[in-house]
């Protein structure tokens, strides 16, 4: 739309405007200023993606003008870029950006649970909730109902006509959650033609199929007045499971933390020096279970009734067989946008998007227990868990008899004894329904999102346009998982005795009958638990099964809707150029709802517990931004401006709350620009942190009294000690010993919190690009350094499991020890002294930092009859860390599995007329276990602690590859090669800490090949 500077409203608009502009004046934000100054390559695409002279905007600002420079940090990722990587899953792309951490959920993190498949943004590893995802600088809807995360999965890629990356506080420009930064996708707009694009790749292994088809469609209509663009896309990228891998197809921990002991001894360093090293551990819980028979665990009934101990060589189960590598993910998407002139002053615009996605998750065969808050017969103390093998039965002519379960054998029922005190025999068990259809939990889910955008924006002339616009945005979510239990069906089943009164009327008095008639007559059956038979075959009857199978189901609605206008032009003149001002005001709502199948809400399917949750705000907000140049033009000051930005917010939840930035740029000369901002950001609780109800579930968790002995000395051994389950265990075993099942199936119970406030955090960027504008054969050249400096206060977190053991045992701070429950004896499976439940609360804790320097440089030139371009990007830390709580000491997280000192990314592309190619490299630095929670436990007989070189992970450089060849004008072909030189994943076992595969490529080499045909 062009810019009408002929009308006289420009004086009005400052009378009205001048006096909240010049309080801004003070404070900045990313704008748009300074022609002829050294830019990056962000800004000049966002430049050159504009009709020549128009006013435009660039990410980070709402000021609209033909120049463009950003104090802030900003990268770009143009739709050539993502080509070039042949990646179909944009997470896949932005991730190689060192300034992006490990994912909050991707296809290689989150292969199991009830939300597999979703993509996530994560800047400066602050966490995906505090990256704000935008699409065309505005809001969209969450993929991840009750937050506040925007899931990648959900944005067509090939409808993305560049991506911004912002690093730093925008909370004054954006609002709430735009504390690391912005990822704003910049959608195609105006587009005459037909674009054909269909690609299809592979692992070198046969897995990991990926295939992708789009076609994108513009034409203008209404002489060129309107566009009219429509999309249509679809993907697949396939499963990967553990089978696959070897260092993922088996229950593998380190061998170095099993022979980790808990006093200072030499036997500490041999463990360190294998910790990256397997140990086969596998599940002591399989399809035949065990039994805790007389408050002994641990026991195994054999095909003839017998009764044996468990023995890990032969009767373990390798849960990893089931589990996947990488979900499945499947996406539809459909698009749309027109645009039209109404006049030369109006132009109006429409927006929409549907998006499709299918998932599945794999997770082993569900554990069916009956002890704990999960289990069939919930209780607390002696009782837990146990079930009666015998009961009281009575006859027709009112008389009583005790009669024991049909299928408890006559070695188990000698040996068992009255655990409860009713006077009847009983047991408890644990085993692994692996006899349940599909054979493990299989989780299917569907996400359905939709996303409506329309409005208009108006040339008010003197340089002054209005836009305003409304968006709804819904996300619908659909998880089911198979392979649970009904822990009421199976409660009644269990109370099994033989039908003495021929209550089925066949003539037979010995079939096993449930007990209860009422469970009889909704159709109870029998269930025998008590082992397999001789050829390893459940004893479980498909009736039985059919009885006691369940499923998780749960159903899930955001729904987010955004209204905005603003308005932006010219105050007035200085010497250095205009005052320009951008204000708005801006109404959100937004709403959750998640409900689930009844067994779910009631703790009752063995796997989980979650209650029906509705939530919703709104929030009311106002802005002002302004661009001050001060100088121009003149010795030493070629450009000097200042620019300001605040925001009030007024949430209906956590009230109303300021943020703002302020910052400078400075050209002594035009090849050379320095630049900083301060920033004040803010991020506002989300529906789920507020509203979410408690939930149960399973986790896995590193237990600090582990090795423990009655010799071990120090604050850990002595409360850990002090647990009577603990010291029997170590009594029994000489130190405290535990098993896989023991540190992988903790409960957990989360909740939230009601009085949860907004965290806040105060950011610092400092930098220089170089742009040598003034020499012709260095113009293709950019460079940048930036530092930067992010501390956030009050930061909304869970508590982790860690960080409560670690308070409780290591730190000795007693208020935490209410929040740990463990056994006092041996139960099923599990081990005296061995956790049973975690309560992981949600607090405003005392806060995170990071801080570090970001360099990029960029080249681009003629060179043997095409164009070449090279750009480098890397990240170098100077400190991150956490303070879990208020008043805890700093936690120095820097270097360590997750954050590694320094990571960069290169690119090398050259494209002539008929052929192209690309070469990319990935670097990953070396990294660290973690040195607080985890190093320090490898303690020396002397009280040193091994070298810092056993807990190291090497650096890793991956390597992909692309050539592109062009059959005609409107034809492309292209294939490429990802890892190529098939890197493997570091060995990395359970019981180390860090995410292994968010941080490293999981797969291996892969190939792909594609055709691109324009019209």
């Amino acid at each position: 739309m062009k810019v009408n500077t002929t009308t006289n409203s420009r004086g009005v608009l400052n009378a009205v405007l001048l006096t909240g502009a010049s309080a801004l004046t003070l404070f900045a934000a990313t704008g748009a200023h300074a022609q002829d100054v050294a830019q990056t390559p962000a800004e000049q695409e966002a430049a050159a993606a504009a009709p020549d002279g128009e006013a435009i905007t660039i990410t980070g600002s709402r000021i609209k003008s033909p120049s463009l420079t950003s104090p802030s940090p900003l990268q770009v990722v143009t739709e050539q870029d993502i080509q070039n990587t042949g990646s179909i899953d944009l997470l896949e792309v932005l991730k190689q950006n060192p300034a992006i951490g490990v994912p909050g959920a991707s296809r290689t993190t989150n292969t199991f649970g009830t939300s597999p498949g979703r993509s996530t943004v994560n800047l400066r590893n602050l966490g995906p909730s505090r990256t704000l995802v935008l699409i065309d600088g505005r809001r969209t809807v969450a993929g991840d109902p009750g937050s506040s995360v925007v899931d990648l999965a959900m944005i067509p890629t090939a409808f993305v006509e560049r991506v911004d990356v912002l690093t730093g506080g925008a909370s004054a420009v954006y609002g709430s959650d735009a504390i690391a930064g912005v990822v704003n996708f910049i959608y195609k707009k105006s587009f005459e033609g037909l674009n054909l694009n269909a690609q299809a790749g592979i692992s070198e292994r046969g897995d990991d199929d990926q295939y992708s088809v789009n076609a994108t469609f513009g034409q203008n209509f209404a002489g060129d007045r309107g566009n009219l663009l429509l999309h249509v896309g679809w993907q697949r990228e396939g499963l990967v499971r553990n089978t696959s891998r070897e260092w993922a197809a088996f229950d593998y921990v380190s061998l170095g933390t099993s022979q980790r002991v808990g006093t200072p001894s030499n036997a500490n360093l041999t463990a360190a020096q294998n910790l990256f090293k397997p140990l086969y551990a596998p599940s002591s819980v399989g399809p035949g279970g065990v039994f805790s028979i007389a408050g002994t665990g641990n026991r195994i009934i054999n095909p003839d009734g017998s009764v044996r101990a468990y023995n890990a060589t032969t009767d373990g189960f390798n849960r990893a067989a089931d589990g996947a590598i990488a979900s499945p993910v499947e996406r539809l998407t459909f698009a749309m946008r027109s645009n039209f002139d109404v006049t030369d002053n109006i132009n109006v615009f429409v927006e929409g998007t549907y998006n499709k996605v299918d998932t599945k998750g794999y997770l082993e065969a569900s554990p069916l227990r009956t002890d704990g808050s999960l289990g069939a017969f919930p209780a607390s103390g002696n009782a837990n868990g146990y079930f009666n093998i015998e009961s009281r039965v009575f006859r027709p002519d009112g008389t009583s008899v005790i009669l024991r379960n049909p299928f408890v054998s006559d070695a188990v029922y000698n040996l068992a004894n009255d655990r409860t005190g009713d006077g009847l025999k009983d047991i408890s068990f644990l085993i692994r329904t692996t006899m349940f259809e599909p054979g493990i939990r299989l989780v299917t889910t569907q996400r359905e999102n939709f996303r409506l955008a329309f409005g208009g924006e108006v040339d008010l002339g003197g340089g002054w346009s209005a836009d305003a616009y409304y968006s709804y945005g819904s996300t619908r979510a659909e998880t089911r998982m198979d392979g649970l239990a009904n822990l009421y069906n199976v409660a009644n089943a269990l109370m099994a005795v033989p039908d003495i009164n021929d209550v089925n009327r066949n003539g037979s008095t010995t079939d096993a009958i449930c007990a209860d008639a009422n469970a009889r007559a909704a159709g109870c059956v029998p269930i025998n638990v008590f082992g397999l038979n001789a050829d390893g075959s459940s004893k479980i009857s498909q009736e039985a099964i059919n009885y006691v199978k369940a499923s998780y189901q749960a159903n899930a609605l955001q729904e987010m809707h955004v209204a905005s206008a603003n308005i932006t032009g010219t105050l007035f003149q200085l010497p250095g150029g205009p005052v320009q001002l951008a204000a708005g005001v801006e109404y959100r709502e937004e709403s959750s709802r998640d409900t689930f199948d009844p067994l779910t809400n009631q703790a009752r399917n063995g796997y989980t517990q979650a209650t029906d949750t509705i939530g919703s705000f709104n929030v009311k907000e106002a802005y002002g931004e302004v661009v001050v140049p001060l100088l121009s033009n003149t010795p030493f000051f070629h450009n000097l401006t200042v620019r300001g930005a605040a925001r009030i917010s007024d949430y209906s939840t956590v009230g109303t709350f300021w943020a703002y930035n302020g910052g400078v740029e400075w050209s002594p000369v035009p090849d050379i620009r320095l630049r900083g901002v301060y920033a004040h950001a803010v991020r506002a609780p989300n529906i789920g942190e507020l509203f979410a109800a408690p939930q149960a579930g399973i986790i896995g968790i590193t237990d600090p009294c582990q090795g423990v002995t009655l010799a071990s000395t120090g604050n850990t051994a002595v409360n850990c000690r002090a647990d009577p389950g603990v010291l029997a265990n170590i009594q029994a075993n000489g130190a405290f010993t535990l098993t896989v099942p023991d540190l992988q199936g903790v409960g957990s119970l989360t909740a939230t919190n009601p009085n949860i406030r907004q965290e806040t955090a105060t950011t610092w960027t400092l930098g220089a690009v170089i742009n040598p504008v003034s020499i012709d054969a260095l113009r293709g050249l950019t460079l940048t350094v930036d530092y930067f400096n992010i501390e956030l206060e009050d930061a909304i977190s869970r508590i982790a499991q860690a960080t409560v053991l670690n308070k409780c045992y290591v730190q000795g701070v007693s208020e935490f020890c209410q929040f740990v429950t463990r056994r006092s004896a041996a139960n099923g499976a599990f081990s005296a002294g061995s956790v049973e439940q975690v309560v992981r609360a949600l607090v405003n804790s005392g806060g995170t930092k990071t801080e570090g320097l970001d360099f990029t440089a960029s080249y681009a030139m003629n060179a043997l009859g095409g164009r070449a371009n090279l750009s480098v990007a890397w990240t170098h830390l100077l400190a991150n860390g956490i303070t879990p709580l208020a008043g805890d000491p700093y936690d120095n997280t820097m270097g360590e599995l997750g954050n590694p000192k320094d990571s960069a990314n290169a690119s090398l592309s050259w494209d002539s007329n008929s052929w192209g190619f690309t070469l990319s490299a990935e670097y990953i630095g070396a990294q660290y276990l973690d040195y607080e929670n985890f190093q320090t436990r490898y303690v020396l007989a002397d009280g040193s602690l091994p070298d810092k070189k056993y807990f190291r992970i090497d650096s890793v450089i991956y390597t992909d590859a692309q050539i592109r060849f062009k059959v005609m004008d409107e034809m492309q072909f292209y294939i490429g090669v990802k890892n190529m030189f098939d890197v493997d994943r570091p060995p990395l076992y359970s019981g180390v800490s860090g995410n292994a595969n968010g941080t490293y490529d999981p797969i291996g080499r892969r190939f792909y090949a594609g055709a691109r045909l324009r019209f």
